[in-house]
């Protein structure tokens, strides 16, 4: 036998003999973890998930240090088709819209983290008391036409501001910019929007955000189900599902502990390791119940199972860890990180179906056993009291 084998014969002698005292331990493990989950963040700075050391985006960096970052936001304004007014806008040419773009244009310009506004409103700059017949006049020139679709249905404004990547910046110049088209006189029957790249961005990570949240539920409801129905029992189902929902609460808190966030790459993992991670509980669990079938202890079953299944599964788990792993010497800094999370994710999962499955297995043992037998005693208690009645 070998010493993989006797150490395994070991840990299931000692998850007999402290059944209760590990469970407490896991406990303890999983509520130090899991207070890391507070501290778990989503990179929304796509530049830092690429390989910025390679000389194209070195370049890149000193150009912007040099000459200053720059976004592109950009304010649509549309016919609301929807207004059903005689007063209502119905050419975007409107002297009305274009007045109202020149208020915008002069409340943007004045804040300092903008370069430039760009707009119907900059041809009348510099320009007091505008005049309907002056706009309509400037309006009909070819220099003009390229800020408007071609049914004039639609403006656009351009600002040119140095955001910065991070998402309080985009959220914050958002909201700034919000506020003042909020606060801008607007004639009926015209809407504004915000788009641009860093408002995409961050419109993009949000759904990530809400994508990641309802995906781990989904997969969680389904693989509980499914689990249900291939084990014949809600009991069985929850023994497997219980310790992968330990593993998946360790891998994030551990991440939040050691500071690593989540990125594009990685937000949806948690529906991963747990589609990954479950079939380790489900062998263990299926080998038990062979051998309690035949007759045998606890103890027996549990050593037969510890070591036979968990020889194969420490293969198997150790096999995906480190086809995860070697995704670590990729150049892209977000595939590095996918395979590194997924590893450690993997691992947890593997730990879990060694250490905490057989543990809850045991206790629900345990567990059915004193229920029946106080089910035993009450039946007795009810049939000596017939008895004593009868008599």
């Amino acid at each position: 036998m070998d010493l993989l084998q006797r150490s395994l014969i070991k840990l299931a002698e000692i998850q007999k003999k402290h059944t209760r005292s590990i469970a407490v331990l896991v406990i303890i493990l999983t509520i130090i973890l899991g207070i890391g989950l507070k501290d778990l963040t989503i990179n929304s700075d796509f530049r830092k998930e690429m390989p910025t050391d390679l000389p194209i985006f070195a370049l890149n960096d000193r150009i912007t240090d040099k000459f200053g970052g720059e976004d592109i936001v950009v304010i649509a304004v549309q016919i609301d088709e929807s207004v059903d007014l005689k007063s209502a806008v119905r050419d975007i040419r409107d002297p009305r819209v274009i007045q109202s773009l020149i208020f915008l244009d002069e409340e943007l310009r004045n804040e300092p983290t903008i370069i430039s506004v760009v707009s119907p409103a900059s041809l009348f700059r510099g320009k007091e008391n505008v005049t309907p017949q002056e706009i309509t006049k400037t309006l009909n020139t070819p220099q003009a036409n390229a800020f408007f679709s071609r049914n004039y249905k639609m403006g656009l404004m351009y600002i040119t501001a140095d955001i910065g990547s991070g998402e309080e910046q985009i959220q914050k110049f958002d909201a700034f910019i919000q506020n003042r088209i909020d606060n801008s006189p607007k004639p009926p029957g015209v809407k504004f929007g915000i788009t641009g790249a860093p408002t995409l961005r961050m419109t993009i990570f949000d759904l990530l955000k809400s994508d990641a949240v309802f995906t781990l539920i989904v997969a969680a409801v389904i693989i509980l189900l499914l689990l249900f129905i291939m084990e014949g029992s809600y009991t069985q189902g929850i023994l497997v599902f219980a310790p992968l929902s330990l593993g998946l609460i360790w891998t994030m808190g551990t991440l939040g502990w050691l500071g690593i966030p989540l990125s594009v790459a990685t937000v949806g993992l948690s529906s991963m390791i747990l589609g990954l991670g479950v079939e380790y509980g489900v062998f263990v669990l299926s080998r038990y119940n062979e051998e309690r079938a035949k007759k045998n202890s606890q103890l027996d079953s549990m050593k037969t199972t510890v070591c036979g299944i968990g020889s194969a599964v420490i293969g198997s788990g150790l096999t995906t860890i480190v086809g995860f792993g070697v995704l670590s010497f990729s150049t892209v800094p977000m595939i590095q990180h996918l395979g590194q999370t997924l590893a450690l994710g993997i691992a947890f999962c593997l730990l879990a179906a060694l250490f905490v499955n057989p543990v809850f297995i045991l206790l629900e043992e345990e567990y059915e056993y004193w229920n029946t037998h106080r089910k035993l005693e009450n039946l007795a208690a009810k049939k000596e009291i017939h008895v004593q009645r009868g008599m």
